[in-house]
């Protein structure tokens, strides 16, 4: 797959994501280690909790939040921190 192809396809499972949140009520965050950063989100799954803010839907982490840039905004979406406990999903 090309540049303009992968673009294309990024694009299209952005609005997919924002479809499927639409039709949930919570988002999963499973925030594991990445390359040496410890509970790594990225910047599509950063979108999707954006998004599911945004819509008012529920937000559980896995994983404590990362420290980094985004710290800051990703608290503000005031996700539930599960510390690995997924029965603290309701």
């Amino acid at each position: 797959m090309g540049d303009k192809e992968h673009s294309k396809w990024k694009a299209s499972m952005l609005k997919h994501s924002e479809d499927v949140i639409k039709q949930n009520d919570a988002v999963l965050v499973l925030n594991f280690d990445k390359n040496n950063q410890k509970n790594y989100v990225g910047g599509a799954t950063f979108l999707e909790m954006y998004d599911a803010f945004r819509l008012k839907r529920k937000i559980y982490m896995y994983n404590d939040i990362p420290d980094g840039i985004l710290k800051d905004e990703i608290e503000g979406f005031e996700p539930t921190l599960l510390h690995q406990n997924l029965d603290l999903i309701t």
